[in-house]
């Protein structure tokens, strides 16, 4: 097992800019973590420290060795646990441990907010301060960082008094470009409108409205605030914007395996890793997570111990969950998928602060057959949400798969009101399916009217369109519609849609299934959520 060493703090490395931790930087540092007993070198068996800290919790040397023990055995999120405890427990004199102990939980802390701060948690933050409060330095700029992803977790918010807050934390950061000027209630038109610029790039859409709304009241110059206020307006009336490249795919070409061991024996399994990994890239090494996937179907009984020690091996708890969440929705088990996703909304200092820990939690609920606590759940995240709608939509897919389809459509009524004009085909799709699960058929007529009004406008009829060629496939199923899927295939590398039809519709001794698998699997780790979890789905 590789191990976690320690490293001294300082104020020089960027937080952003922190690496893994090495064995030489472990010596360099001993004397900071020194005083901690025998563990470092190994010291007794875990099982026996376990056993002092189960026959009496308060006994905070107990909880020191056993801390000591897990930090360095490569358990640094064991390790943070423990010594909280023991921070907790305090006593009469403050609280119980050595200042080798106390640099250590710094340590600990500056490591799991490095990893929050970098997928832009609010919760890195507190833990900042925390190591701070412990003694660690920390620069300034990491500070900054860390408040900017609590100033973005705010202006994300559907509600304004949150977004508010939001604003008025960046405006005490320090801004050498002049971005984040628009936050002020002072600011010009044009700060307004580089602010609304920015913020539609974060993805807190709403805001992002307003501050540009702001900018159009004064101003119809064009350029890329104009283009962003276009884009915007369209978001926020539901109404299509018509572009010049409107009639092709905004999907891209997924992003390229991390490695060579994309497709083996068992892709849906090696999928499924990348998948999880891609939701959660620091969370959880694909290393790590791939062993648990193909336990999962060759040794059910070991997974939930190999899972338990993934978790402990990472500092950031939480997002390990989360990332073991991700990989049992891959691998079809709601059951361990919504455990995981509930351990990290509960995690200590973390959960439900980030917005993509409950969506996780309420689509796993949905996929678990529980309606009522995925809408609460999904309320919940939806509100966090830069485009509340992204979350309904996910929710109600996996209530509609579930047949719970009086719950989808609620999901889909909610999505349908919030959608702009990318996404509203997809809600309008699900209401439509569950209604007619549900027998109303005036309903789906009517929903069908809309959406055929919400299909962008196409400026001229595309030669190799994937789905006209899956159309035409599903009207007469022949080689020649089978070639057809394939040269639109060939033509549109971002498009999987085809590439599921082609699977499905190819024999299994057809030599072209191997390309197809290798370019399904790829999409594992697609930007898309929905996108990438069905192509996992979709592989043998």
């Amino acid at each position: 097992m590789a191990r976690v060493r320690a490293v001294a703090l300082t104020a020089s490395v960027p937080l952003t800019a922190r690496v893994a931790l090495t064995a030489s930087a472990a010596v360099a540092a001993a004397g900071a973590i020194g005083g901690c007993g025998s563990a470092a070198v190994g010291g007794d068996d875990r099982v026996a420290r376990v056993g002092n800290v189960l026959a009496d919790p308060r006994d905070t040397k107990a909880h020191l060795a056993l801390a000591e023990y897990d930090y360095w055995h490569g358990m640094p999120g064991d390790a943070l646990a423990q010594l909280q405890i023991v921070e907790n427990l305090g006593g009469p004199l403050g609280v119980q441990w050595t200042p080798g102990h106390r640099a250590m939980m710094a340590h600990l802390l500056v490591m799991r907010a490095t990893a929050r701060v970098g997928r832009g948690a609010a919760s890195g933050l507190p833990d900042l301060e925390h190591a701070v409060r412990l003694g660690a330095t920390v620069g300034q700029i990491d500070l900054v960082v860390a408040k900017q992803a609590v100033a973005l977790t705010q202006l994300r918010h559907v509600d304004a008094e949150e977004r508010a807050k939001g604003r008025a934390l960046l405006t005490t950061l320090a801004d050498p470009t002049g971005t984040w000027r628009g936050a002020s209630d002072h600011a010009t038109p044009g700060e307004h409108g580089r602010f609304g610029v920015w913020l539609w790039q974060q993805g807190a859409l709403r805001e992002a409205y307003e501050q540009l709304e702001l900018w159009h009241r004064t101003s119809s110059e064009p350029g890329r605030i104009a283009d962003t206020y276009a884009q915007a307006k369209a978001w926020w009336t539901g109404k299509p914007l018509v572009t010049a490249t409107s009639a092709t795919s905004a999907s891209g070409v997924p992003p390229s395996p991390p490695t060579s061991r994309l497709v083996d024996s068992d892709p849906r399994i090696v999928a499924a890793a990348r998948y999880a990994h891609s939701r959660f890239a620091g969370a959880a090494p694909f290393d790590a997570l791939l062993p648990i996937a193909r336990a999962f179907r060759e040794q059910p009984v070991i997974v939930d111990r190999l899972a338990h020690d993934l978790v402990a091996q990472q500092v950031d708890e939480a997002a390990a969950h989360a990332a073991l969440g991700a990989l049992f929705d891959a691998l079809g088990d709601p059951a361990r998928a919504r455990t995981h996703w509930q351990a990290a909304v509960e995690a200590k200092d973390a959960g439900s602060s980030e917005p993509g820990f409950v969506r996780g939690l309420a689509v796993a609920a949905a996929r678990a057959g529980d309606g009522p606590a995925a809408l609460i759940f999904a309320t919940q995240a939806a509100a966090a949400w830069g485009d509340p709608a992204e979350v309904w939509i996910a929710v109600g897919s996996a209530l509609e798969d579930t047949g719970d389809h009086v719950n989808a459509l609620v999901c889909a009524h909610d999505a349908i009101d919030l959608a702009g004009p990318d996404l509203l085909p997809r809600a309008l799709d699900l209401a439509i399916d569950a209604s007619h699960a549900l027998g109303r058929q005036s309903q789906v007529e009517g929903l069908r009217v809309q959406r055929v009004a919400a299909e962008p406008p196409r400026d001229k009829p595309e030669p190799l369109d994937p789905a006209a060629a899956i159309l035409a496939y599903k009207a007469l199923p022949t080689a020649g519609t089978i070639a057809r899927m394939w040269v639109a295939a060939r033509a549109h590398p971002g498009d999987l849609d085809v590439r599921l039809a082609l699977l499905a519709a190819l024999p299994a001794d057809d030599p072209r299934r191997a390309t197809l698998v290798a370019e399904i699997a790829a999409f594992a780790a697609d930007p898309d959520e929905t996108r990438a979890l069905s192509a996992v789905r979709a592989l043998p």
